[in-house]
């Protein structure tokens, strides 16, 4: 059992559950703060406050409810206020200023986050104003047991509303909660600005998914502690990085970690031709 996770006081998170709620027949319970929606192929909580600080959720609602597995619903928020559909999995190589712990990561869910890029690549000609991309490895919550990854509509409040961008986005998200497929190679990738190009045409078009990515700006606090459990968390087979922003020392790093394959992202494109 899946389960996903919004909040009451972010309205991109209203958006999407309101249509995943007409996808089930749910039993509707209220526990402490939380609203409960149990359901046959997958269950839905709703919190108070921003997901970002939701360290331990996972803990607190094992006390009402099974579930193996989360997909937190979110806004994006960015300066420049593009039309976006993001994805990527939540922790801190480094500082954390937006909720976690500093050096911390959460466990990922590559075979979902995959699965829901794919259907949403389906699906995204019907916003065709809005873009698809992975996140790098940023923001809270860091402190999640449970396989879990952030799926976000961005990025000010029109779009957030946008009830055909909810619409879809709560297709991709049943769609990849009912998906069978779980033969991708999962990698940690490395490189790339914050949206990670490289990473995002590979989850596209190759038969590889992503764990964490850790973005350039990232590459201060990178270190071999981090990376190793950026490999353990997300049972990463490979590393791939982005040839074009990786530094030697960077470089050095990935080929001292035993036991772990490392692609150049061209290589990998050749290397992990999609089955479908």
């Amino acid at each position: 059992m899946k389960l996903v996770i919004g909040s009451r006081d972010d309205k991109a998170s209203v958006n999407v559950l309101n249509h995943l709620l007409s996808f089930d027949d749910f039993d509707k319970k209220i526990k402490d703060d939380f609203v409960i929606y149990v359901g046959k192929l997958f269950s839905i909580a709703e919190i108070t406050g921003s997901l970002i600080y939701a360290d331990h959720i996972d803990e607190k609602l094992s006390d009402f409810l099974e579930f193996e597995e989360i997909l937190f619903i979110s806004r994006h928020s960015s300066k420049d206020g593009r039309k976006i559909f993001t994805a990527h999995v939540s922790g801190n190589p480094g500082n954390n200023e937006y909720g976690g712990k500093p050096k911390s990561l959460a466990k990922p869910s590559p075979m979902t986050l995959k699965n829901y890029f794919l259907s949403l690549g389906e699906k995204i000609d019907k916003k065709p104003e809005f873009e698809l991309t992975l996140e790098a490895t940023h923001h809270g919550p860091s402190e999640i047991s449970k396989p879990s990854a952030f799926y976000e509509i961005g990025s000010t409040e029109e779009e957030w509303i946008d009830r055909t961008a909810g619409e879809i986005v709560a297709e991709a998200i049943y769609e990849a909660i009912k998906s069978d497929k779980k033969f991708w190679k999962v990698s940690v990738g490395i490189g790339g600005t914050h949206y990670i190009p490289r990473q995002t045409e590979l989850m596209l078009e190759t038969e590889f998914t992503f764990g964490h990515n850790f973005a350039k700006y990232t590459f201060e606090c990178l270190d071999e502690k981090i990376l190793k459990k950026a490999i353990e968390l997300s049972s990463a087979k490979f590393i791939i990085y982005d040839e074009k922003s990786v530094t030697s020392k960077v470089k050095y790093l990935m080929k001292s970690i035993d036991g772990i394959k490392v692609l150049k992202s061209r290589e990998a494109k050749k290397f992990g031709l999609q089955k479908t």
